[in-house]
């Protein structure tokens, strides 16, 4: 049964290592169907931050795939990189209960968002990233 997905949920928590917290906002794309500029990091080493955005519906919940789901962050934020410890997002339609449609339990430490490339130690700051791109680092550690 197609599923016409009109709600996302996003958790997203921020590792712990030192400076990964951050004030910035994120771009949160699913092109055709959601898009928003969200608070994804958390202000404190470790915290979890849920977001809730609308979807119009143009895509059922199982013609998702990572690869759709794309993060980017943009200044005026730059010197303020941000380094997730996880991120999951669910979906769901206008009824029934949200359903995962990515999950990625521990986010690669080499991995930071940041518009400056020189805001942290790692050689490895993106601006976007699509969530396929960090599934597959997860699995060549």
């Amino acid at each position: 049964m197609s599923i016409p997905v009109t709600s996302l949920l996003i958790i997203a928590s921020t590792n712990t290592l030192k400076y990964s917290n951050s004030n910035q906002f994120s771009g949160f794309t699913i092109p055709q169907l959601a898009a928003g500029e969200v608070r994804l990091a958390s202000s404190e080493l470790g915290g979890t931050t849920v977001v809730q955005l609308s979807a119009n519906g143009s895509k059922n919940l199982e013609d998702i795939t990572p690869k759709d789901i794309s993060i980017n962050v943009e200044p005026p934020n730059e010197g303020d990189a941000w380094l997730p410890s996880s991120f999951y997002v669910l979906a769901k339609g206008d009824v029934g209960d949200y359903q995962l449609v990515c999950s990625i339990p521990q986010w690669p430490v080499q991995m930071w968002f940041s518009a400056d490339p020189n805001d942290h130690r790692y050689p490895n700051a993106y601006s976007e990233l699509n969530l396929s791109q960090v599934i597959d680092a997860c699995n060549n550690i």
